[in-house]
């Protein structure tokens, strides 16, 4: 303890500052409680609106933000053409590059029947795939090469209904022939679970592509390394395909990616501008307080002057102290911020230490415009401090 009494000693302007707060606990600590206002304000919203817009973006990448949907537009539709065939797949893929391009044919009114309720049938919708490892996570189960006479089920759809891989389903396909509606049932096993991403064509069951009812597909999805890419694969289909009359119906999803980042940014700004202003209503709050500190110990500065203290020394010292209420505060001010962002990671992500760059560069800017405002806070009352004439300001 000697050592540090020792050791501050050796900074006259720290003791005699951290003196003057004390003196003042009330005043100080208000002064500082605007700070910590404005830190929190800054940090939190920084913070937490980061993980917020990374945790939508993610959402957005596992709904196929990377890849490209292509089904048949709709002058192609009014001829009466609602699926692609294989040879405009052929062409898109040339056009394409010759990257993973994947067919699928999906229908969303069909029943099951499970084994454990014979009779009770239940509304599945499906889809028609030649190898759903390349779009789709297999989570429990495996896939043979040659896939035929099983089904895949979406994890939800398998814990909704209590089951698994091995297990047995019946398929119940409605079809027309001769103008008149036909039912058959088709017995399957159940050899994986998949993870179902919430993009558009994916279904509660999945079947082998040679099964499909038509050899046309209702959807080609394009699978691209990442969202610049995506846009580039679409606007090339769309100059290729779309000139005089849309013969395909492209999505891709890194628009809409696009459009909820600067969505989330604008938000942030006007939020962070708001913080910026209760960072500024602080130094304020601090300028206010060391005016009155020096009104209250004009004497005391007076007899500092006197004794051979010159104005830079007057200066220093209420700057220190003006700095050291923006310190404390700006200390409080990010434990809270910090903790406040760790909820939202912790909401987010399910870790409360998933911090990001941005998040850490938001909490390190709060830090700093914190203990920066009280500096600036504190220059005019020292600088007048500092100019007070002794003889004056010992006659109060």
């Amino acid at each position: 303890m000697s050592l540090f009494r020792r050791i501050v000693g050796q900074f006259p302007s720290l003791v005699i500052a951290r003196r003057n707060i004390s003196r003042a606990k009330t005043r100080s600590a208000l002064a500082a409680l605007a700070i910590v206002i404005g830190v929190v304000t800054i940090g939190a919203i920084g913070g937490g609106s980061v993980a917020f817009k990374d945790a939508q973006i993610g959402l957005f990448e596992d709904a196929g933000a990377n890849n490209v949907f292509v089904r048949s537009g709709l002058d192609a539709r009014a001829d009466g053409d609602t699926t692609l065939d294989k040879e405009e797949i052929i062409d898109i893929q040339e056009v394409t590059g010759q990257r993973e391009t994947v067919g699928t044919f999906s229908d969303f009114d069909t029943d099951a029947e499970f084994r454990e309720r014979p009779g009770s049938t239940t509304s599945v919708s499906t889809t028609y795939i030649e190898d759903p490892r390349v779009l789709y996570d297999i989570t429990t189960g495996s896939i043979e090469d040659n896939w035929r006479d099983s089904v895949i089920l979406s994890e939800g759809f398998a814990d909704e209904h209590r089951l698994s891989p091995g297990d047995r389903i019946t398929i119940v396909f409605t079809e027309e022939v001769d103008g008149e509606e036909v039912t058959r049932q088709e017995a399957y096993r159940v050899s994986a679970l998949y993870d179902r991403p919430p993009g558009p064509g994916t279904a509660d069951v999945l079947l082998p592509i040679v099964e499909a009812p038509t050899d046309g597909f209702s959807q080609v999805q394009i699978v691209t390394s990442d969202a610049d890419e995506a846009v580039e694969i679409a606007d090339r289909l769309d100059r290729e395909f779309n000139q005089r009359e849309q013969k395909l119906l492209i999505l891709e999803l890194s628009s809409l990616l696009r459009l909820i980042k600067n969505l989330i940014g604008s938000v942030n700004l006007l939020l962070i501008t708001l913080g910026s202003i209760s960072l500024v209503v602080a130094g304020v709050a601090i300028a206010n307080t060391m005016l009155m500190a020096v009104i209250k110990r004009r004497e005391e500065i007076g007899v500092l002057r006197a004794v051979g203290y010159q104005k830079g020394d007057v200066l220093r010292v209420l700057l220190v102290e003006s700095a050291m209420l923006g310190a404390i505060g700006t200390a409080v001010g990010m434990v809270l911020a910090t903790l406040a962002t760790m909820l939202a990671n912790a909401f987010f992500f399910n870790n409360p230490f998933a911090f990001s760059g941005e998040a850490l560069l938001y909490l390190g800017a709060a830090g700093v415009f914190g203990v920066l405002i009280s500096l600036i806070a504190g220059i005019y009352p020292a600088w007048r401090a500092a100019n007070d004439r002794p003889v004056e300001a010992l006659r109060g």
